[in-house]
C-alpha cells in the first residue's frame, strides 16, 4: 500500500511533470529553508490529487511554483508537453487555474459578480472581450452559476465584496473553470469555511471536475476528505514527496494506517494538531 515517490514515470498522457523541483529560501544565510528538495511529480489528464502534509512541508510552495509566483532555483515544470519552468505568471494564469483558502482573493470586491467572471473569461479564453457583453455572453455566465446551486444567477449585479465566504468561493471557482484550465489548483479552498457551506463548496468542486475531466490538485487539512477525494493522494514532508498512494491503496487504508505509514517514512509523529483534529 502506497509508497515513497523518488521519480514519476513519464507517460504519453502526462498533463503535469515536474522534474528535481529545488526552491531554498534564504539561500546562505543562518535562516536558509530548504522548501523543495529536487521533488518529482508527474500527472496524467484527468488525476485529481489530494496533498496533505505538516505545515512546512513544501505545499504552498510547490502550487507557487506551478502557478510562476516565484522561479525554481533548479528543476523544471512541463505543462501539457511545454516548458513552463521560465515562464512568466500571468501567462501561466491563462492555463492554470488556482482557488485561495483566504475567499477574499480571486475576485476584485468592487466589482459585481458579473464583471468579475467576464474579465477571467476574456483574459482565459476571449482576448479583446473585456466588459463589452453582448447577450448571449450574459446568459452563458447566468446557467453556468446556476448549474451551481446557490441562487447566484440571480444576483449578477452584486458586487462581489458583499457575498458571503462561500458564495466567493463559488464565483472564484466558476471563474478559474469557465474556461477549463489545463491544472486546477485548490490551496485549502474549503478551510475557511463553517461545515456546512464547505461540504457545499466541495461537492460543487467535484462536480466541476469531474464535468471537464479536469487535472486537479488539492492542498487539504483534512484527512478524512483527502482520503475520500479524487484518485491519488499524496504526503509531503521537508520539501518532497514521501508517500503517493493510489486510489485502490486507499480503499484499503484508515487514517491509522496513513499516519503510521507517515511515522515509518519519517521516524517522527504526525505533528499538526489542526490535521489531526479532523480524523
Amino acid at each position: 500500500m502506497g509508497k515513497a515517490m523518488t521519480d514519476n514515470a513519464v507517460t504519453d498522457n502526462a498533463m503535469l511533470k515536474i522534474n528535481s523541483a529545488v526552491k531554498v529560501f534564504a539561500k546562505g544565510t543562518p535562516n536558509e529553508h530548504v522548501a523543495l528538495d529536487s521533488l518529482n511529480l508527474t500527472l496524467n489528464k484527468g488525476d485529481f490529487v489530494t496533498i496533505v502534509g505538516s505545515n512546512g512541508a513544501g505545499k504552498s510552495t510547490l502550487f507557487n511554483a506551478i502557478c510562476g509566483t516565484f522561479l525554481l532555483d533548479s528543476g523544471s515544470i512541463i505543462l501539457d508537453g511545454d516548458d513552463i519552468t521560465y515562464m512568466k505568471e500571468h501567462k501561466r494564469s491563462h492555463v492554470i487555474g488556482r482557488v485561495f483558502q483566504d475567499p477574499m482573493k480571486g475576485t476584485a470586491p468592487g466589482m459585481t459578480i458579473e464583471e468579475n467572471i467576464a474579465l477571467a473569461y476574456s483574459r482565459a479564453g476571449k482576448p479583446g472581450l473585456g466588459f463589452a457583453l453582448n447577450k448571449k455572453d450574459k446568459e452563458f455566465f447566468r446557467n453556468a452559476l446556476a448549474d451551481f446551486g446557490m441562487g447566484l444567477e440571480d444576483r449578477m449585479k452584486t458586487k462581489v465584496g458583499l457575498l458571503s465566504g462561500g458564495q466567493r468561493q463559488v464565483v472564484t471557482l466558476l471563474m478559474c473553470t469557465l474556461v477549463p484550465p489545463k491544472v486546477l489548483l485548490l490551496d485549502e479552498h474549503t478551510a475557511a469555511l463553517d461545515p456546512a457551506t464547505a461540504e457545499k463548496v466541495m461537492e460543487i468542486t467535484q462536480n466541476v471536475v469531474k464535468k471537464y475531466n479536469l487535472t486537479t490538485m488539492m492542498i487539504t487539512h483534512n484527512l478524512k476528505s483527502a482520503m475520500e477525494t479524487g484518485n491519488r493522494t499524496i504526503m509531503m514532508d521537508s520539501g518532497n514527496i514521501i508517500l503517493d498512494i493510489d486510489e485502490q491503496s486507499r480503499k484499503a487504508m484508515s487514517l491509522d494506517d496513513l499516519l503510521k505509514m507517515y511515522s515509518a517514512k519519517t521516524r517522527q509523529d504526525f505533528d499538526n494538531d489542526r490535521m489531526l483534529l479532523t480524523r
